[in-house]
């Protein structure tokens, strides 16, 4: 009987883990956007490369790990590649990548459709998504999703396909 009594606490602990892990490559794709100002508070150049690294790599983690989640570690994955990804894309185009921003684009609308697929509703309960953020953020510091004016050459644009 001790044992039943325990695996509720252990699965709480993989759980925890996990999120931290997700925060862990999170933060880092983050600081690689440029969303994160360095220690005298200057604003950091993106670093494009490294960015969609950590991005692939928590993609990778996802493909490797569905089927072994519960619901609510999988929409914590889902939504925060979702959330990178877009992040990802509105920098590459700012920054004049246009590549990049349109191979970020078609994820984010795959994985849309995933989401669409796959749990059936076209929004994310934000109660679910682990926080893209510095633990102390600065209104700066968050300036991934910002809505800065732009050129019509320099926006991606999103497009939802249904069918």
């Amino acid at each position: 009987m001790e044992e039943h009594t325990h695996a509720p606490d252990e699965a709480r602990k993989q759980t925890a883990l996990f999120a931290q892990l997700i925060e862990i490559l999170t933060q880092n794709a983050i600081m690689m956007l440029g969303g994160v100002p360095d220690r005298q508070g200057r604003q950091r150049p993106p670093d494009l490369n490294s960015a969609e690294m950590m991005i692939e790599m928590l993609g990778v983690l996802h493909k490797k790990t569905k089927g072994n989640l519960t619901k609510e570690e999988e929409k914590m994955i889902s939504s925060t590649l979702y959330q990178l990804q877009t992040a990802f894309a509105e920098v590459a185009s700012k920054s004049g990548e246009f590549g990049k921003a349109r191979k970020a684009t078609e994820a984010v609308e795959s994985s849309d459709e995933e989401l669409l697929d796959e749990h059936e509703e076209t929004t994310i309960p934000s109660s679910s998504v682990p926080p893209i953020k510095n633990q102390a953020p600065s209104p700066k510091s968050q300036n991934i999703h910002s809505s800065s004016p732009q050129t019509d050459e320099s926006k991606v644009k999103f497009t939802k396909k249904y069918g």
